[in-house]
């Protein structure tokens, strides 16, 4: 496959995940949606400064673009900064986060979204 193509497969993959739209990441990296759209059809290759910005609005750490795979790193070796991720949660589910001393359960309904703090048990 055309290195191209494979680098816009994974610009639109990552996007997609990150459940964004083609306006919400020309917002985020700054880049013009008509090359968005060119990059993620393979027709164009984003400029290196433009590909780090993508990454970095994708929470994308690593990229394959033909036969090398390249690491998005600040110069001191840690993570690029990134932006939130989206939190996916179904209907009917419930969902458990653990904050160490204590836990939040959330359950989204159609009627809304209920939140209720737990504490932790402690042992005796």
């Amino acid at each position: 496959m055309n290195w191209k193509k494979e680098l816009g497969i994974q610009i639109r993959d990552g996007r997609k995940d990150s459940l964004l739209r083609q306006k919400d990441l020309r917002e985020r990296a700054d880049v013009h949606i008509n090359m968005i759209s060119r990059y993620e059809r393979g027709d164009s290759a984003p400029e290196l400064d433009v590909l780090i910005r993508l990454a970095i609005a994708l929470n994308i750490e690593e990229l394959k673009i033909g036969d090398y795979i390249v690491t998005i790193r600040t110069a001191d070796g840690a993570a690029a900064p990134s932006f939130p991720k989206q939190l996916r949660l179904e209907f009917g589910k419930e969902y458990v986060f653990d904050g160490g001393a204590s836990r939040l359960k959330i359950q989204p309904s159609r009627d809304g979204l209920f939140i209720t703090p737990e504490k932790r048990k402690e042992i005796a």
